[in-house]
């Protein structure tokens, strides 16, 4: 199974998405921004990486947040959630079209990628939505590809 990082970043009650460009895997679907894990790294290394190459950041990578398992037709995927921390500005966008901040309320009207759904249910609930319809919508839009969900060590 492929381990795959992705960063959670949070501002003012929001939290950072990614979209992604037209021409890669799910486009046009939003994401925690992150990647793929290459042999020997740690998850925080793989994650510092992924931000700078992807989103030109420079980001502090702090403690697991939660994680989901995902099978897509090409492969299943472990998604591995952790916070993360920038003050610079996002730079040139490389898989992406564009990278937005969103409150729970917000996430009903956007297209998020499947494996991403559980994780963004963990990460905003059960205060923010668990126990409204946005937690509601979030799990049913999960589907039946969504493994097991487990949160940070």
């Amino acid at each position: 199974m492929k381990q795959v990082v992705c960063a959670v970043m949070r501002r003012y009650g929001k939290v950072l998405l990614a979209r992604r460009a037209a021409g890669e895997h799910l486009a046009g679907h939003w994401e925690l921004p992150g990647g793929k894990v290459e042999d020997g790294e740690s998850f925080a290394a793989a994650l510092r990486r992924e931000l700078h190459e992807e989103l030109g950041l420079n980001a502090q990578i702090g403690a697991e947040v939660a994680r989901s398992r995902y099978r897509y037709e090409r492969g299943s995927i472990e998604l591995i959630a952790l916070e993360a921390h920038s003050e610079e500005a996002v730079g040139t966008l490389q898989v992406h079209d564009a990278v937005a901040w969103f409150a729970a309320d917000e996430l009903a009207g956007i297209t998020i990628a499947p494996a991403d759904i559980p994780l963004l249910d963990a990460i905003l609930s059960p205060a923010v939505v668990g126990s409204d319809e946005v937690g509601n919508a979030l799990q049913s839009r999960s589907g039946a590809n969504s493994d097991e969900l487990r949160g940070g060590r």
